[in-house]
């Protein structure tokens, strides 16, 4: 009976007035809540940084499937309306929206309304707070419905509750009101507000001079109306605005000009703006430092502080908008939350937390934990078919004893009790062979021909002025074109290696170097391209002095491009895929060392097709990976002895690692 009692005195509607005005719990000094947000800094800095950091996130829509996997949708109603919410805003503007709202009033009220005019049927508003009139409610819980009237003085309407969903912070000791942040800011944005109106005030005063004017004492004294008429002309004069305000007044009777300047230090300003920027971002959560960098601020300190972000600053709050969208907005227009949810995809912001902690399970288990279907589940695509990806399987580029498999080959199926048996027996040496993809080559052939080919349409018709050739325009954006596809190659060797070794690839440690390398290759290839068009220019002149000739014979300027386009790209890119993947391999060892792997990593010499005579006799040439080889390069294709040794070097290496 205690319980009933209980139970129907929560649902009997509240007797008080629920709903307080949205700018009344939060007005300071007159300023409502959507003023203090729209003028002061701090505060809108650190709103618009939690609202645009939400907003990127993409909200995914999945079905659920019969043998428990998640598949992405995108053709449900909920999949259409989510990605289009109405038709003026994109999803971005609206959740941006959504939290901005959130974080100023406390609560957001959505209209969901049926529409025409989307593929969903379906749209979404967020009620402007200010024309919310009042709220009813059927129980202490429960939104009856809400009476609005619009800015444009169109009557007053009612929205029933079926159409609404709503976000609220919660109020404690009312659960149908809500409470804005701003309330716990009050003390600190009056604060804000009271020093800059007295740095404003300073700066406004009347005398532009921040000194005092002092008469001698034995001078006859002025009489009332004298002084009042001495100060109002000098206000006039020097005063803002003034038609002689910056000059220097010239001042008679002995005056003199006392300057004296508040120290701002003294009365701790800067103290006070960082201490107030503090405060404001602990209210909502964030790591000013995120906002507002620091001097003190290092790489790792920066990744932390960006990890936090999405998983303790915005969590709470992207875990509240996710389950009342599938709790509410769902059923609402029709789709059945047990079969279809959303989420706020923010893995890739987490990323690195993932790769720290595989590295340390598979360092831990010595060899691939996941199959591929348990891999695939975790970026929600749906299992292989047939059982393909049920198997935990061995890495293409891992051997065990002697046998060597190199990355990209497909060796015949085995059974899982087989692998680990044979591993147990002849697990003492693991070789990593370099083997570039041709997607790889592919990539590199395709940025240089579209940089030959813009790079014909500019010089070829200057070639008859006197700087037909800007080096330094060319070195830019061949480097810049280069480097994207250096970095995405280096990365999945790198990455492939590391996994093997039981390390960690930081990308991080390779970007400058990678960066300078693509400058010099850039460098060189530029260089190369003017030798052969000056040539062509050579050609030209003799054909002028020699007009019967056999011009044919020689190549001209546009030959020089249509090779380069051609036949040269796919070979330079050859090249550079080839030194992008095997630089990546050795880096990834060499990046192990520092990290305290124990493991015996050595690089072995692989002689490519038609190697240079002193190439050749270093094949199977075996050295540690943090020395050079017997010619004192470090990798093949290293230039950093000259040209003689890197140009045109097809050879590898391998990566030996012995327990």
């Amino acid at each position: 009976m205690i319980k009933l009692g209980l139970f129907e005195l929560l649902r009997k509607p509240p007797i008080y007035y629920v709903r307080v005005g949205p700018d009344a719990p939060t007005q300071v000094l007159n300023y409502t809540a959507k003023e203090l947000y729209q003028t002061q800094s701090n505060l809108q800095a650190v709103i618009n940084f939690r609202a645009e950091s939400i907003g990127q996130l993409p909200l995914k829509v999945y079905k659920r499937s019969e043998d428990g996997a998640r598949v992405r949708d995108r053709d449900s109603v909920a999949a259409q309306l989510i990605w289009k919410p109405n038709i003026v805003q994109t999803a971005f503007e609206f959740w941006k929206a959504m939290t901005v709202e959130y974080d100023v009033f406390g609560c957001v009220y959505i209209w969901v309304i049926d529409s025409l005019e989307t593929k969903s049927g379906k749209e979404m508003y967020i009620i402007p707070s200010n024309w919310i009139i009042s709220t009813e409610w059927d129980s202490i819980y429960h939104l009856s419905k809400i009476r609005i009237c619009a800015n444009n003085g169109t009557s007053a309407f009612d929205i029933p509750s079926s159409e609404i969903v709503a976000f609220k912070a919660y109020s404690p000791g009312n659960p149908s009101g809500y409470l804005s942040p701003l309330t716990a800011l009050r003390g600190v944005l009056q604060e804000q507000i009271e020093a800059g109106r007295y740095r404003q005030e300073l700066w406004h005063s009347s005398g532009r001079l921040n000194a005092q004017i002092i008469r001698p004492k034995d001078v006859k004294p002025w009489d009332e109306q004298t002084r009042k008429s001495w100060i109002t002309a000098f206000r006039e004069a020097w005063g803002a605005g003034g038609s002689k305000a910056g000059s220097i007044p010239l001042l008679e009777d002995g005056m003199e000009i006392k300057t004296f300047n508040p120290s701002f230090k003294e009365q701790q300003w800067a103290e006070g703006v960082q201490l107030s920027r503090e405060d404001v971002a602990a209210a909502y959560r964030v790591n000013p430092a995120l906002i507002w960098h620091t001097g003190t601020q290092t790489y790792a300190s920066a990744k932390d502080n960006a990890r936090a972000l999405y998983a303790e600053c915005l969590g709470p709050t992207l875990q509240m908008f996710q389950q009342r969208v599938n709790a509410f907005l769902f059923p609402m227009i029709g789709v059945d939350p047990d079969v279809y949810f959303c989420e706020f995809d923010f893995k890739e912001k987490l990323r690195g937390s993932f790769e720290e902690r595989a590295a340390i399970i598979q360092s831990a288990v010595g060899g691939p934990w996941l199959t591929i279907d348990e891999a695939r589940a975790m970026d929600n695509m749906p299992p292989l078919p047939d059982g393909a990806g049920a198997q935990i399987i061995r890495p293409l580029n891992v051997t065990y004893g002697q046998e060597s498999t190199e990355i990209g080959e497909i060796e015949e199926p085995k059974s899982r009790k087989d692998l680990v048996t044979k591993a147990a027996k002849t697990m003492t040496e693991v070789r990593i062979k370099a083997k570039t993809d041709d997607k790889d080559i592919e990539a590199f052939s395709e940025v240089l021909k579209k940089f030959f080919e813009r790079q014909k349409r500019s010089v070829v018709p200057k070639l008859n002025q006197e700087n037909w050739w800007n080096a330094e325009r060319w070195n830019k954006e061949l480097a810049e074109d280069l480097l994207p596809v250096i970095m995405a190659t280096a990365d999945k060797s790198g990455q492939e290696t590391a996994k093997v070794i039981g390390s960690e690839y930081i990308v991080e440690m390779t970007g400058a170097y990678l960066a300078e390398f693509s400058k010099g290759r850039a460098k060189a290839i530029n260089e190369s391209t003017k030798r052969k068009l000056e040539t062509a220019l050579e050609n030209i002149a003799i054909e002028e002095q020699n007009p019967e000739g056999n011009a044919e014979a020689l190549e001209q300027p546009s030959d020089v491009f249509d090779k380069r386009i051609s036949a040269n790209a796919a070979t330079i890119g050859g090249s550079l895929a080839n030194f992008a993947t095997g630089w990546a391999m050795l880096e990834a060892g060499r990046q192990a060392k520092k990290q305290g792997n124990t493991k015996n990593i050595q690089k072995q010499w692989v002689t490519g097709a038609n190697p240079r005579q002193s190439h050749a006799a270093m094949d199977g040439q075996t050295v540690p990976i943090d020395s050079r080889f017997s010619n004192g390069v470090d990798w093949p294709g290293d230039d950093s002895i000259g040209p003689e040794e890197s140009c045109g070097c097809n050879c590898t290496t391998d990566i030996i690692i012995n327990d």
